[in-house]
């Protein structure tokens, strides 16, 4: 992180359901409503959790941040996933409240483009909120080609990777 912090990052693994439904439930509503469209009441249920963490490592796929000080905590999510038989995949990432703008975001976008890239994947698109300017800044700081358009009353934001 930006403060010299290191974090371990890995891949989802199944049994990280509970600890992506901690991680929502420590992130603020806030966060929770720009990385979700809205309020999640209740948390991240199990079946989304479930969902979420049980991955194939090639069309869907997922990185976590571990605590540094208690590794059995989520801190941060980036993940994608395909888009049918194509080269393009949704992005998505939400990181924790209290380790926003220490770089961490960015981090894991990085390193997830290093393995979209390496599992045939040649664009990420996002779908962000207008106001999520956060989640905007840290996109455009890739310095890869993108194109923005409107949809579903969202930017999507498209990013190529090749």
């Amino acid at each position: 992180m930006r403060d010299g912090t290191r974090v371990l990052v890995r891949g989802i693994q199944p049994e990280d359901a509970a600890g992506l439904q901690r991680l929502v439930k420590r992130s603020s509503d806030r966060s929770v409503e720009l990385r979700f469209f809205g309020p999640m009441k209740g948390g991240l249920s199990a079946a989304m959790a479930s969902k979420f963490a049980g991955v194939d490592g090639t069309n869907r796929f997922a990185l976590v941040a571990l605590d540094p000080e208690e590794r059995s905590e989520i801190i941060g999510v980036a993940r994608y996933e395909r888009e049918g038989d194509t080269d393009g995949a949704e992005y998505a990432a939400l990181v924790e409240d209290r380790f926003q703008g220490k770089w961490l975001g960015i981090g894991l976008t990085r390193l997830l483009i290093e393995a979209a890239r390496e599992r045939g994947i040649g664009r990420l698109h996002a779908l962000v909120m207008y106001e999520n300017t956060p989640m905007l800044r840290l996109l455009r700081s890739l310095g890869l080609p993108e194109r923005e358009r409107w949809q579903d009353g969202a930017r999507r934001v498209e990013i190529d990777l090749v």
